[in-house]
């Protein structure tokens, strides 16, 4: 009986540290919640390489995907419609954050984005409008 009680004692006490999902499953709670970078760039892309070596130094998540495979870049355009984005696809890098599409590398933005700094602004990155 006493075992029992026990089992039941640490069952609780388990219980007590999960989230539920949806109806059924039980989870952990994330303590990491910031968002996956998903960075779109080319072997000869000088500044692909500046943000994904920026990126690992300051531990950022990030899937690299490669912009010259016509898969991927396809993929790319069918997200981009799907969110209503309508700027040029044309220049390397691009960063996938969320549901937004970036394109340029700009440390400010892509922190703001993922949670680590403040957005103060908005900021604008293609080479047809200015940084404000």
């Amino acid at each position: 009986m006493r075992k029992l009680l026990i089992l039941l004692t640490l069952l609780s006490f388990s219980c007590n540290h999960l989230e539920k999902k949806g109806t059924d499953v039980w989870e952990a709670p994330v303590k990491n919640t910031e968002k996956v970078v998903v960075v779109y760039s080319t072997d000869w892309c000088h500044w692909c390489d500046v943000a994904k070596k920026f990126m690992k130094k300051n531990k950022i998540n990030i899937i690299e995907k490669d912009y010259s495979d016509p898969k991927v870049k396809k993929k790319l355009v069918r997200f981009a419609k799907s969110v209503g984005f309508t700027e040029d696809l044309e220049s390397v890098p691009i960063f996938v954050i969320g549901k937004k599409i970036f394109v340029g590398y700009n440390q400010k933005q892509i922190l703001c984005e993922i949670g680590r700094e403040k957005c103060l602004n908005r900021f604008f990155t293609t080479w047809r409008t200015p940084l404000k």
